[in-house]
């Protein structure tokens, strides 16, 4: 190679390897590191001041259930009730988080006292969403508005919409401007406080122009077609919040007594002065964000803040709400650079490398090199933090990879293989029989979900955190890989496919993609396999302090939400529901009873006859008002158990019967018998001790709260 075509490489290489970096920076994968970085500087950057934000939250909170002791949804007569309380106190205006789309149809006068709140204030706003439907007959999904009830349409109280906006990796770090409904466009929530807090009649609409959202005065840098970055001011918990029981405890409505204090007394117009005790009114002249927290109602998110916290806790979409529009009160926009002007950093940031590796010797040369690269992130992150100016960093990171050395780029591509033998390895997790049934039905993995009765089932290693402790890190990862192999083979071969795997969990359902009518008998038949297969391998597999491998495992049955969660662009098969969370619960449960299977009531209506099991209970679940009904899944037939259980399971059952006729006595005795066949039986044990401590009020229940 002459000269001159090493100059034409050297100047025309980089152009070509920058190019081809902001190509790959264009992919889901590196678009998704992208996010990760952006979240590392808002960390990095660490929380930003809200003094003087016009802005208060009151969430719907683990304090409101003990406090109010009902079940959600709450009726409307407590709403109003809110209403009336907030005005009271002088809020400004009164937003709510919380989607009032189904009629109270067994007092429904509760929801006209609603909406009679609601038209009296004057200053409420409601939040709607907008519902897609499809369809195998349809090319395209079609919107459907699902505003408030008509009761509280026809007070004329203003709504928007409240749909999410979720990055691929199911991060909230975009706030929703407006979603279309045929020709028109619905705002979001936010446009709509927007709208009352800055006096906007009805008839000012959105108007695009230069990649801008301009609404009355106000311009917001658009992100896409319809949405705007957020800049979080800091984790969870920033913008303070007040408990749903706090804002409704005045002399008039009774709380639970341990947290009955009349809180709003003091800030009710009118009543004694709050100047006397020194205590700042947190609603009055405010915006009144009011959402859910609790996690059992599922609103809270991932944010760029989220793992900063010290217990990090997901941040509720109320308080979403107020970071978006502080953001815009702010004029506090982040400001992502073109594509063009990612580019031409690359080729640069590969000109600078060239430059140095060529003219310095090889160490000099990556030292430099080095240098520079930490020079260019601290300048990135500097325009980040002083000018919210969010220049990428996925992108040049990537062309300093391409430009280094051969070896460099092998150890890229090699890495690259790697993770795409993971993948490969990963798609053997789905039974075959699955992949072919998908193969013949693609519309199986639509994005969204369908109502669907199924077996859910949690399992994991009893003890684990002892166990890592006192492996090494090679031997640990060996053990823990040939269990997830074991137990995956016996759940796809009872018909199930694995849902997740996290750390020692294995999360897995019967009955989809592809329906079933024996997924909850599937599913106990994996169990007690899972079970038999480690009494017989336990020789093998033992921490270093000799003791064997023990699986827990909880089975539910019941209503789910089944399908493709996440992004059209990047999405999980998965399933949510109270079903799915009880599941979950009831591994746990094992911990209680120091037993190896739990199922449900509706799990176990579901299976023959023959198989074996006890009941052990009424399992209380914080934040659920119903018990839940457990047994102990034993055995698919009496054939397999010993003449000394068989006995311990019938003086077992004939205590439960004594016990729930309240013939203490006779259940007390059951008890012990079943214990003397099988000293350490931990069930009878407990049931002894609830009768001997409470016998008068115990009704078979047990919580969770007791581990």
């Amino acid at each position: 190679m002459n000269h001159r075509s090493k100059n034409y490489l050297f100047w025309i290489l980089p152009i070509l390897l920058g190019i081809a970096a902001f190509l790959i920076s264009r992919l889901d994968t590196a678009e998704l590191l992208e996010m990760r970085l952006i979240d590392a500087r808002f960390k990095m950057r660490g929380p930003i001041s809200i003094e003087g934000t016009p802005f208060q939250v009151i969430v719907v909170d683990d304090q409101t259930f003990d406090a109010l002791n009902r079940k959600w949804p709450f009726d409307g007569l407590l709403y109003a009730h809110l209403i009336d309380n907030l005005n009271r106190a002088g809020a400004r205006l009164i937003v709510f988080d919380i989607e009032f789309t189904e009629q109270n149809r067994q007092h429904p006068e509760q929801d006209s006292l609603f909406a009679e709140a609601v038209k009296t204030a004057g200053n409420v706003i409601l939040a709607g969403k907008i519902a897609y439907t499809y369809s195998d007959r349809l090319e395209e999904s079609f919107a459907v508005q699902v505003p408030p009830i008509k009761i509280l349409r026809e007070t004329g109280v203003p709504w928007g919409l409240v749909n999410e906006i979720n990055d691929p990796d199911d991060f909230t770090r975009r706030s929703l401007l407006f979603l279309s409904t045929g020709d028109s466009l619905k705002p979001s929530l936010d446009i709509e406080i927007l709208r009352a807090m800055n006096g906007y009649p009805l008839s000012e609409t959105m108007r695009f122009e230069n990649q801008q959202c301009l609404f009355g005065d106000i311009a917001i840098p658009l992100y896409d077609e319809q949405s705007f970055l957020i800049n979080y001011y800091g984790p969870a918990g920033t913008f303070p919040s007040i408990s749903l029981s706090s804002a409704l405890d005045d002399s008039t409505f009774d709380l639970d007594p341990s947290l009955d204090s009349d809180y709003m007394e003091r800030f009710i117009s009118g009543k004694q002065s709050i100047d006397e005790h020194n205590i700042q009114n947190p609603f009055k002249a405010k915006v009144i964000l009011i959402g859910a927290s609790a996690e059992e109602l599922h609103d809270n998110k991932n944010t760029s803040f989220y793992s900063q916290d010290i217990t990090p806790r997901r941040m509720p979409g109320v308080e979403v709400h107020a970071h978006a529009l502080q953001t815009i009160l702010d004029r506090s926009f982040i400001t992502r650079i073109p594509p063009l002007a990612a580019l031409i950093i690359n080729i640069l940031i590969i000109y600078v490398i060239f430059l140095l590796i060529t003219l310095l010797k090889s160490f000099k040369g990556l030292l430099a090199s080095g240098v520079s690269i930490a020079i260019g992130l601290l300048v990135i992150f500097f325009a980040f933090s002083h000018w919210n100016l969010w220049v990428d960093m996925a992108s040049p990171l990537i062309a300093i990879v391409l430009a280094y050395p051969s070896v460099a780029i092998y150890n890229y591509f090699q890495e690259r293989r790697e993770k795409a033998c993971i993948r490969g390895m990963f798609s053997h997790y789905v039974p075959e029989r699955v992949v072919k049934e998908i193969i013949a039905k693609p519309e199986l993995l639509h994005l969204g979900g369908e109502k669907r009765r199924l077996t859910v089932m949690f399992s994991d290693i009893e003890g684990f955190t002892h166990l890592s402790d006192s492996l090494s890190p090679e031997k640990l990862v060996i053990m823990l890989n040939e269990y997830m192999t074991d137990m995956t083979e016996i759940i796809q071969r009872e018909g199930g496919i694995i849902d997740k795997y996290e750390g020692d969990l294995i999360m897995a359902e019967f009955g989809a993609p592809v329906p079933s009518t024996d997924h909850a008998e599937g599913a106990c038949r994996a169990a007690l396999k899972m079970q038999g297969l480690y009494r017989t391998k336990n020789g093998q597999l033992r921490d270093e302090d000799g003791r064997k491998l023990k699986t827990r495992i909880g089975i539910n049955t019941g209503e789910v939400i089944v399908g493709n969660m996440g992004s059209k662009a990047l999405f999980d098969y998965t399933v949510l529901g109270d079903a799915v969370n009880v599941c979950s619960r009831l591994e746990y449960a094992n911990k209680l009873f120091k037993t190896g299977i739990i199922i449900s009531e509706e799990c176990k209506k579901e299976l023959p006859d023959h198989y074996v099991t006890r009941l052990l209970g009424n399992l209380t679940i914080k934040g659920r008002g119903k018990a839940v009904r457990i047994y102990e899944l034993i055995a698919e037939g009496a054939e397999e158990l010993t003449a000394e259980k068989l006995d311990m399971l019938a003086r077992y059952s004939d205590g439960w019967s004594y016990l729930q006729d309240e013939k203490w006595e006779e259940a007390i005795t059951c008890f012990e018998e079943a214990l003397k066949l099988i000293p350490g039986d931990e069930p009878s044990r407990l049931c002894l001790e609830r009768i001997e401590r409470n016998r008068a009020d115990w009704d078979g229940s047990f919580s969770l709260d007791e581990l």
